[in-house]
């Protein structure tokens, strides 16, 4: 998954009722601002700024982000920034969705809050489940039409600086509408509304040097989610996430980061919410299952003040069983890319990147950030 990738929208609510991102959705917020690493502002600042979209799945358009940085609170150093944003977001596939988030921090950063809302419209395609069968060479299409909605609160540990704990939920409702036309010509689109309501627990840990470009430290995360009856959800299950991503300076050019990615859910799953390893250069739907894994290893070199190219690799898995996950199907991709960083001051990079997937496809895709 492109954690704390700006995709904007992608990364937070556009993608709400996709595997995994509905577990994540800080991943916008945390991706449209420098988070607790943002030295405090005597005034407010306002950034605009328009980001193209290319990725298998969901095409290639434009995002725009609107941020509002808020400025510092008293005389404290300790608590960052508060931010506001606007997340909108179009595709040649027709696929849209407009967003806002506040994301504050109270108590000199013992308390942290954040929520999010949002409308959109995605074009998306169902492959099947476990990698394989009929469906995964003729995936049929369908749409979701969602309001969504998601609330976190987070407390610092005592006694520790980078560990914070809390609750969180998450809320969608609308229609899904699957097309068998791509099958069979003759048959019908079917749809129906659904309402998705979950109640969890986050456990975070960051001791990066900065979550635009890191290049020390360790991201750690883990949550887990409940969705039942009694919350009001048509589907009654659960799901967790973990990841944990590491940063090593080899060099005060060239950085080698790597990530873990691990996903499994039980009970009555709906297939959209199905788990995915998120491997780079596939459509986000091609890989799922109850339980995923992927394991990935990039080196980042600066060869210029503002130029650095990136090589990657991503390895994922996918099951049935948690417990048979490493015997599940499997996928992984290999390539590169070249970053370019938008402002002299702040390590934010444009890139460009080539994908080359086991099924022996080339992928070109754009992102702001890196990957994780």
């Amino acid at each position: 998954m492109t954690r704390y990738s700006i995709l904007l929208t992608v990364g937070l609510l556009s993608l709400a009722f996709r595997a995994n991102a509905i577990d994540e959705p800080d991943a916008f917020v945390d991706s449209t601002e420098s988070s607790q690493l943002a030295p405090n502002i005597d005034k407010g600042n306002w950034v605009v700024a328009p980001i193209p979209i290319s990725n298998p799945t969901l095409g290639t358009g434009l995002q725009l982000a609107v941020l509002y940085l808020h400025p510092a609170r008293g005389n404290s150093d300790d608590s960052p920034n508060a931010t506001t944003g606007l997340g909108l977001m179009y595709t040649d596939t027709d696929s849209w969705f407009a967003g806002l988030f506040h994301k504050t921090y109270l108590y000199d950063d013992s308390l942290r809050l954040m929520a999010a809302a949002g409308k959109g419209s995605l074009q998306l395609k169902y492959f099947g489940s476990g990698g394989g069968g009929l469906l995964a060479s003729n995936p049929v299409g369908y749409s979701l039409d969602a309001d969504v909605g998601f609330a976190r609160a987070q407390w610092r540990l005592p006694g520790t600086e980078h560990w914070f704990l809390g609750p969180a939920y998450v809320y969608g409702q609308g229609d899904v509408t699957l097309d068998f036309s791509s099958l069979v010509p003759t048959l019908p689109a079917v749809g129906k509304n659904i309402l998705i309501s979950g109640l969890g627990l986050t456990l975070t840990y960051d001791s990066r040097d900065n979550n635009y470009y890191p290049t020390r430290g360790a991201d750690f995360g883990i949550s887990s989610f409940y969705y039942g009856d009694d919350l009001g959800s048509d589907f009654s299950f659960s799901k967790t996430t973990a990841y944990l991503s590491n940063y090593f300076p080899v060099s005060p050019k060239l950085v080698v980061a790597s990530n873990a990615y691990y996903e499994t859910g039980a009970g009555d799953i709906p297939f959209f919410m199905l788990a995915s390893p998120g491997v780079r250069g596939y459509d986000r739907g091609r890989y799922m299952d109850d339980g995923a894994l992927k394991l990935s290893i990039e080196s980042r070199y600066q060869f210029r003040a503002r130029w650095s190219v990136v090589g990657f690799y991503d390895y994922g898995w996918v099951s049935d069983k948690a417990d048979r996950i490493l015997s599940g199907e499997t996928a992984f991709s290999i390539g590169g890319g070249i970053r370019w960083q938008t402002t002299p001051d702040k390590p934010l990079n444009l890139g460009l990147d080539v994908a080359y997937t086991g099924d022996s496809d080339a992928v070109v895709f754009i992102q702001i950030g890196e990957r994780f």
